[in-house]
């Protein structure tokens, strides 16, 4: 970005110039996207895009990174009194994760399903895969590396669940997302 400015005026822009990117993805390929189309499509000028980002890889770093922060919070909220080691159940009135990607599915999807699958993938995994690394060194007293596999084995279910759900459009409420993630992860109970 040429312009860091956190000004309630530089968000909004920078919010419309990343919802014009997503309404460009609905039916482009990320690379067949200009700065052309996505300033048209935010109704602004190249020179105010070029205010805020340096090209649409930056503008498209900045809109993965929203989606990254967001998953984080929505991890760290999710899971800040669960760990798979404890002996007491998940309570699913905790879980906000699929809240998170049922509001924020039609950009998840997009992104997913475009050529910036892989590495949205990898930083996602990560992003959990940390989250949970470092809420749980807080919550219970465990070897570095039995946490690891236990974030890890949790990691891989908890986006084999959201890629599923993705999978199929997201029909099913979020609530029976949760209601099924939870049961599974409290059956040994």
């Amino acid at each position: 970005m040429t312009s860091e400015s956190n000004s309630r005026s530089a968000r909004r822009t920078k919010h419309l110039f990343k919802d014009a990117l997503v309404r460009l993805l609905e039916t482009e390929s990320f690379a067949c996207i200009s700065v052309k189309d996505i300033v048209e499509t935010a109704e602004y000028n190249r020179t105010t895009f070029y205010n805020h980002y340096y090209d649409k890889y930056d503008l498209l770093d900045d809109l993965t990174q929203d989606l990254l922060d967001g998953l984080a919070t929505a991890i760290r909220s999710s899971f800040k009194t669960y760990h798979p080691g404890q002996r007491t159940p998940m309570k699913a009135s905790e879980i906000t994760i699929f809240d998170y990607v049922h509001q924020h599915r039609q950009a998840i999807s997009l992104c997913f399903q475009n050529d910036v699958q892989k590495k949205l993938t990898l930083k996602s995994l990560d992003t959990i895969y940390q989250e949970l690394m470092a809420t749980w060194t807080t919550l219970i007293n465990a070897p570095e590396k039995q946490l690891a596999s236990d974030a890890r084995l949790f990691t891989y279910t908890l986006a084999g669940t959201i890629n599923g759900w993705m999978d199929d459009n997201f029909r099913t409420p979020p609530d029976e997302i949760r209601a099924s993630f939870v049961a599974y992860h409290n059956q040994a109970f």
